[in-house]
């Protein structure tokens, strides 16, 4: 029975090792003109969502990440208030020559799954009683905690990144990922955001 108890626990932390070393944002698939070889330059940051919260938390954040990278970035929450306005494209178009702006950076999901799922519960080892003597140490030393199941729901968003050259008005760089939001979706934009840095610099953009 200790042998099973073990194995279980063995098994157990395996499975939670493998699953929260998983990223929650995993990449599909990157494309980059290969003609294009300059980095980025000014760029502006546009972030089309549902929720306005969602569009500037996420501008923000790419938008700060650049600029701690060097890249002069400005989040588009900040220029042009109104994203879904009929007038947007104009507006889009108007600040980006008025900054002067060279690099346009659209985020969007192109999909969105939701599931609903539950974690067994199981069983875990946990060593007690080291001062009871050495009798009972090996004997005594491990007692079995329960472990409850769970359930959740988890969204999958898959998102499309894309860069554009103002210059040539072409697109150079597109970043199709997908990520899972357990807990907020706020919560799972710094880790996505975080992959589009690691791909931008591969990409050699920045």
């Amino acid at each position: 029975m200790n042998v099973l108890l073990q194995k279980s626990f063995l098994i157990g932390l395996a499975l939670t090792l493998f699953t929260t070393s998983c990223a929650s944002t995993k990449t599909l698939h990157v494309w980059k003109d290969e003609k294009h070889t300059q980095k980025l330059g000014k760029t502006l940051v546009i972030a089309v969502a549902e929720l306005d919260r969602m569009r500037d938390h996420a501008e923000n954040m790419l938008a700060w990440r650049l600029s701690d990278l060097g890249i002069e970035a400005i989040a588009s929450n900040k220029v042009i208030p109104q994203l879904g306005s009929k007038s947007a494209r104009e507006a889009i178009a108007a600040k980006v020559k008025e900054l002067g702006v060279q690099n346009v950076v659209v985020i969007r999901a192109v999909s969105k799954d939701e599931y609903s799922q539950l974690v067994p519960g199981g069983v875990y080892l946990v060593p007690v009683s080291y001062y009871s003597g050495w009798n009972s140490f090996y004997a005594d030393s491990f007692s079995v905690v329960a472990v409850p199941g769970r359930a959740y729901d988890a969204e999958f968003f898959t998102m499309v990144t894309n860069i554009y050259d103002v210059r040539s008005e072409t697109l150079v760089w597109s970043y199709l990922s997908r990520t899972k939001v357990e807990m907020s979706r706020e919560g799972a934009i710094n880790p996505f955001i975080e992959t589009i840095i690691t791909q931008l610099e591969r990409g050699k953009l920045l």
